[in-house]
């Protein structure tokens, strides 16, 4: 089981390498670097955009080291604003996995605390709308961290179902898409939002999804494939077929 979300140095937060993550793991491994514009994160805002030439020539040397076991990946922050910049950038480059994802209003990133003054009710409702839009106008394998707008708000499954009408919304334009829905495993115990995934699969099963994704959202060695063993066990009691898996 491949983990599906991961990122090294040519994202703008991390130092990781990709050797950190091939000396313990003998599978295949695929990066999806940050790629986020207007970003306001950690002292912006400016553009977050990995250099794909500089990433894939890296990656190629890495192949002839390692037998072929690395694949190329990148995980698309959507902003509005930038839609136009966003299509861009990706047109004519060759990635094996693309993750869509809404880290970002233009003023803050959504696990910045200035999440916490926000009318709770609303921006949930403006968040899942946001990556309906994503959805429709980026072309992606992966819907990414579907709680990420309102990690910070530990919500209970009780106050998420409010939301219902709204989640199921979002995910209908998932399948529409061929998106597949990702199992987080830093939302599910690094902001102990485990309870709101099961409550997504709930949904999800009912729905009949049948495109799902497995990633550690790492930048750190001990991250990466973080609780995959909980994960494995997920899979079974929703009856998640392996071949089900990007």
């Amino acid at each position: 089981m491949r983990d599906n979300h991961l990122h090294t140095y040519f994202s703008y937060d991390t130092e990781a390498r990709f050797e950190d993550y091939l000396a313990i793991y003998e599978g295949e491994i695929v990066t999806t670097e940050h790629f986020d514009l207007s970003n306001p994160y950690l002292g912006g805002p400016r553009d977050d955009v990995p250099d794909y030439q500089a990433y894939s020539e890296q990656i190629e040397r890495l192949n002839r080291q390692y037998g072929n076991r690395i694949k190329k990946g990148i995980e698309i922050g959507y902003y509005a604003p930038r839609e136009a910049d966003t299509l861009a950038y990706l047109e004519g480059k060759d990635f094996d996995l693309k993750l869509l994802s809404v880290h970002h209003n233009g003023c803050f990133d959504y696990l910045e605390d200035e999440v916490l003054s926000l009318d709770r009710k609303e921006h949930i409702v403006s968040y899942l709308k946001e990556i309906e839009k994503a959805i429709e106008a980026i072309p992606a394998d992966v819907l990414a961290h579907f709680d990420y707008g309102f990690r910070k708000l530990s919500l209970t499954v009780d106050e998420l179902r409010e939301f219902e009408p709204n989640l199921r919304s979002l995910f209908q334009k998932m399948l529409d898409h061929h998106l597949a829905f990702e199992l987080n495993s830093k939302s599910m115990y690094l902001y102990d939002n485990e309870a709101l995934y099961h409550y997504a699969l709930s949904i999800l099963k009912e729905m009949g999804c049948r495109r799902y994704s497995i990633g550690s959202d790492g930048h750190f060695q001990k991250h990466f494939r973080l609780h995959f063993d909980r994960m494995e066990q997920i899979l079974d009691e929703y009856g998640i077929q392996k071949e089900w898996l990007v």
